[in-house]
């Protein structure tokens, strides 16, 4: 194990992902990953808030201050969870990877999360409390206004776009895989969550059936 990291991983990241990746988990495969779970949870959080129009039952300073409290947990529990799935079926396809290089590969490539953290803070400060109310549908907009939505919604999409380049080159790298089989490794994960998620919810449903409680 290096005495310590020979780059700054939070800007290699973005343009040699797989150098960076090895050379984290290389170091230390638990490297930043609660700073990385809170940028990640709370951006996560805020965007669910909006989702959910929570602005229209709480304060905003609540939703803000329940963001910032749970982020770290949250994005530690969906790391976690994607890492679980994404290491076993990688091992099916044969795989080389920990369970601890699938969450570095990970958490790592989402840190462009940063960007969307900013975009976040410019919505609130362009719109105000009412991003997290029924927005845009409820409310009149200038056309500026139009066009500095369009333009941060497209800035948001760059970005998950990116992430997801990122992840595929980040789990190539520690799976030793070419791109399209780390694709591969993806996509079978995928398969087998929303499989699970089905079967559960068919079980739960059952369940509620059978007790009376629905």
């Amino acid at each position: 194990m290096p005495e310590k990291l020979g780059i700054n991983p939070w800007i290699t990241i973005w343009f040699s992902p797989k150098k960076t990746i090895r050379q984290i988990v290389d170091y230390k495969k638990n490297y930043k990953i609660w700073l990385l779970s809170f940028i990640y949870g709370f951006v996560s959080l805020i965007s669910l808030s909006q989702t959910l129009s929570l602005g229209s039952a709480l304060n905003v300073i609540i939703i803000f201050i329940i963001s910032l409290i749970l982020a770290p947990i949250w994005g530690y529990i969906v790391f976690s969870f994607a890492s679980f799935f994404m290491y076993f079926t990688g091992r099916w396809i044969k795989g080389s990877a920990t369970y601890h290089d699938v969450r570095a590969a990970i958490s790592w490539s989402n840190v462009p999360m940063i960007v969307n953290f900013a975009l976040w803070v410019l919505l609130f400060v362009i719109f105000g409390p009412m991003i997290f109310k029924n927005f845009p549908g409820e409310y009149a907009l200038s056309n500026t206004q139009i066009a500095l939505l369009f333009v941060i919604l497209l800035l948001q999409l760059i970005v998950s776009i990116w992430i997801l380049v990122l992840f595929v080159n980040c789990l190539a790298e520690v799976q030793r895989f070419s791109v399209a089989k780390a694709i591969l490794n993806i996509v079978v994960a995928i398969i087998i969550f929303v499989a699970l998620f089905f079967v559960a919810s068919i079980v739960y449903n059952g369940l509620l059936k059978l007790f009376g409680w629905r």
